[in-house]
């Protein structure tokens, strides 16, 4: 029996590169060797449970249409558990070594898309390593399914084969906590028609299922509006410049990993600036490691801004365990040009909550899903336009506070990475467990061969700031949260643009200096009677057309890109 893929599955089969593989890895770390029949029991009963993990990839003959999951009549786990063993001394560097390599193998379409390695000799005990396609699920939902394999108890007994999968409660919880959501269908119909059939068929499906409005509450009034903002927001929005983090790619991965950090150090300098959360502090901490990075390759960094794409769990809580991608990304401006780290904190935290209450999540989930429908050459050509505007992947996934065990022994460390898109080069991976931080960096070797030296200026931003803390140096002055390059630019463009309209309305001796009608239509057909606003061509009853207007060029000119 055959089951359709989801347009947002389907959306990461397609994005599978042979440079970029859209592969989710993760790593267990355990401080004593782990029994491998024990492993093969827990995998059997509690991963191999979840029907998904038995089921193959089938792609559509004439590249037309989505893939079909179809169930592995030959399915043996003995041809997704491996065992292997580092070569001496067996330490973090040759593990980090083993794990550079695996990430760059591709996964075996004649078989369900996932592997798992049994990595011996590392240390005194070992570590597993999961590799698992972004098309089975997200990342929110695979780490809930990775540790729903472990136990709370040291003692737990050998697992007894179960006909449903587990789904022990958990203690996660979304990176961003969204305030706001997509409504009113009608008027999404209104501009979706403006960008084509799908995009209408899949943003109407999503929005207007009755029991996820009633879960989700909190609606946003004026959809059309905020649709036309958001989708020409990222339209226009222009890419990134070529760094260490972004470019032309290779085949060969890196991956480093940070040791645990106690969450008690983060919290700290969470209280100091009384207004930012752990989040915050992460997030800016590894933009300042990113300056510092940069300035190490001679980039200049003083007027640099770069963005980030931020995934967003957009499921119904208590849904987590539910295989597929039901997530969305936002992009997050990260301010690399601030020197000063609390000036950088707390300029990142004013950027992270406007994204927090703002509509991009789901139009941009719709947006994916829609991409997603589309043949594999075309999908992969339309989301580089808006993802090759990043330099980098980052997310923030919150563990479990407590230690668990798998297969009878204590998990000393957890950490995971996810795929990039098109011309990204590096991801950023934040997660907590057991009252620790961890933070991991996957690189494109051709770009970044040395991910740790990015890690050691995480260390160094952060011990700067706990210094700053302990000192008492962080409140020798107020200071003010002030954007001012982006002031600056903006300022610019304007001056730019009355110049312009200075030039083109000098008129003749005597001519009218009589502000120009609206050009917006009522219902009955006629002209609007209102003087339009300055320097646009609606009245302030109208001026939502404006937005709509740029959306429509900003389609067009997509169109055209892919049509070159």
């Amino acid at each position: 029996m055959s089951e359709t893929m989801t347009n947002a599955d389907n959306f990461w089969l397609c994005m599978d590169d042979p440079v970029n593989l859209m592969v989710i890895t993760s790593v267990m770390e355990f401080e004593e060797p782990l029994d491998y029949n024990r492993i093969y029991a827990t995998i059997d009963t509690r991963l191999a449970c979840f029907p998904r993990f038995k089921k193959k990839v089938e792609k559509p003959m004439t590249g037309m249409g989505a893939a079909k999951w179809v169930t592995d009549k030959h399915f043996d786990l003995r041809s997704h558990l491996h065992r292997i063993a580092l070569p001496s001394p067996g330490d973090k560097q040759e593990l980090m070594e083993v794990i550079s390599a695996l990430k760059t193998k591709s996964l075996d379409y004649n078989k369900p898309l996932w592997d798992i390695h049994l990595i011996e000799n590392y240390g005194k005990g070992c570590a597993l390593f999961f590799r698992i396609h972004h098309c089975i699920a997200d990342g929110i939902a695979l780490i809930h399914v990775l540790l729903s394999t472990a136990d709370t108890d040291p003692n737990a007994p050998w697992p007894v084969s179960k006909t449903e999968p587990s789904r022990r409660p958990s203690d996660f919880a979304p990176f961003f906590v969204l305030n706001s959501m997509v409504s009113n269908a009608k008027d999404l119909i209104s501009t979706g028609r403006k960008l084509g059939k799908n995009i209408v068929k899949e943003l109407e499906q999503f929005v207007t299922k009755p029991s996820h409005i009633l879960d989700w509450g909190r609606l946003s009034a004026a959809i059309s509006s905020d649709a036309a903002k958001v989708l020409s927001k990222y339209t226009v929005m222009p890419a990134d410049p070529r760094t260490a983090f972004k470019g032309s790619l290779g085949v060969q991965k890196r991956v480093t990993w940070t040791d645990p950090i106690p969450l008690d150090n983060i919290k700290k300098v969470g209280k100091a600036i009384s207004t930012t959360t752990l989040n915050d502090v992460l997030v800016a901490t590894v933009t300042g490691a990113m300056r510092r990075y940069l300035k190490t390759r001679n980039t200049p960094v003083n007027e640099l801004d770069l963005h980030v794409a931020v995934p967003v769990n957009v499921r119904k809580p208590g849904t987590e365990f539910e295989l597929g991608n039901k997530f969305s990304l936002v992009f997050l401006r990260l301010p690399v040009y601030l020197e000063d780290p609390v000036l950088r904190l707390k300029e990142v935290k004013r950027r992270m909550d406007e994204l927090k209450v703002s509509p991009d999540p789901y139009i941009n989930f719709g947006l994916l899903s829609t991409i997603g429908a589309l043949p594999t050459k075309l999908a992969q050509k339309t989301a580089q336009i808006f993802g090759n505007k990043a330099s980098g992947v980052l997310t923030n996934v919150p563990g479990p506070r407590d230690p668990l065990y798998f297969a009878g022994k204590r998990i000393s460390n957890f950490m995971f990475w996810v795929p990039r898109s098109g011309m990204i080069g590096l991801g950023i991976s934040i997660l907590s467990y057991n009252g620790n931080v961890t933070i991991g960096i996957a690189s494109d070797e051709k770009l970044m061969p040395d991910p740790e030296n990015l890690l050691e200026g995480v260390e160094k931003e952060f011990n700067e700031l706990i210094d700053l803390v302990h000192s008492g140096k962080i409140y020798d002055e107020p200071l003010v949260i002030n954007d001012r390059y982006q002031e600056l630019k903006t300022l610019r463009k304007k001056l730019k643009r009355e110049e312009k309209r200075d030039k083109e309305n000098v008129s003749p001796a005597g001519a009218s200096d009589a502000q120009e009608q609206c050009r917006a239509y009522t219902k009955s057909g006629k002209q609007c009677s209102k003087t339009a606003v300055e320097g646009s061509l609606y009245c302030h009853i109208h001026e939502g057309y404006e937005a709509q207007d740029v959306l429509v060029n900003d389609v067009a000119q997509i169109m055209k890109e892919l049509a070159e």
